[in-house]
């Protein structure tokens, strides 16, 4: 359980951590008191947003598949990872056109001088974190619980139930289960000193009556 809350838990820190980091200016252009910001999704071309979606998507997805599944997820947040860092540290810049042309939208002033911010830095950051993340899901995915051992463990303990309980006889049938046809009370060991198939019958024929005398007094209520 701890393997799998700190995979997840880098997963996801790693997918919020990229998609807002890639909002924030990554480089602006100054000149003669006039300031210019370029987010990370501008100068990519919306290629580090859609990379932190994707992580935060593949974060998700693995809530609901089995082993093999979410080593499969793992293997592409790696990539997905890894494409955050290298997106981050290459800390693409925006073309001396498109500066021009939104720094002309508040000034006519055509000298201009671009600076990085740490933000990009940040963006690669948060992929070391997914990248951490995915590694830990390759290896520890198949020790994670499933949804279907609970919905086993939840199956036992209806077969169990106690039909001699109203209550828990109409619980019972409003799930779909026959209580008259329930193999777990019919394949029972006789108690010491009763015969085989003899006693277990004659069990059963009166659990069934006695199934049958509730439902019979439920009904005229």
């Amino acid at each position: 359980m701890k393997s799998r809350a700190l995979a997840f838990g880098c997963l996801l820190l790693g997918g919020i951590l990229g998609l807002i980091s890639s909002a924030q200016p990554w480089w602006r252009a100054s000149g003669e008191g006039v300031l210019v910001k370029f987010t990370g999704t501008q100068v990519t071309g919306g290629l580090s947003q859609a990379l932190a979606i994707v992580a935060l998507a593949g974060t998700l997805l693995m809530l609901v598949l089995q082993a093999r599944g979410r080593r499969v997820i793992g293997a592409v947040l790696l990539l997905v990872g890894l494409g955050l860092v290298l997106t981050g540290t290459l800390r693409l810049q925006p073309s001396a056109d498109a500066v021009r042309s939104q720094v002309r939208e508040v000034s006519l002033v055509d000298a201009f001088q671009l600076s990085v911010t740490a933000w990009p830095w940040i963006f690669a950051l948060s992929g070391v974190v997914i990248v951490t993340g995915a590694v830990m899901t390759m290896i520890t995915a198949t020790h994670w619980p499933t949804r279907s051992e609970h919905f086993h463990a939840g199956q036992v303990t209806g077969r169990q139930a106690n039909y001699d309980d109203p209550a828990e006889l109409w619980k019972a049938m409003d799930a779909g289960a026959d209580p008259t046809t329930d193999a777990s009370v019919g394949n029972r060991a006789p108690p010491h000193g009763e015969g085989g198939s003899g006693g277990a019958s004659l069990r059963e024929r009166r659990r069934r009556r006695r199934i049958h005398r509730a439902m019979r007094e439920q009904l005229k209520e």
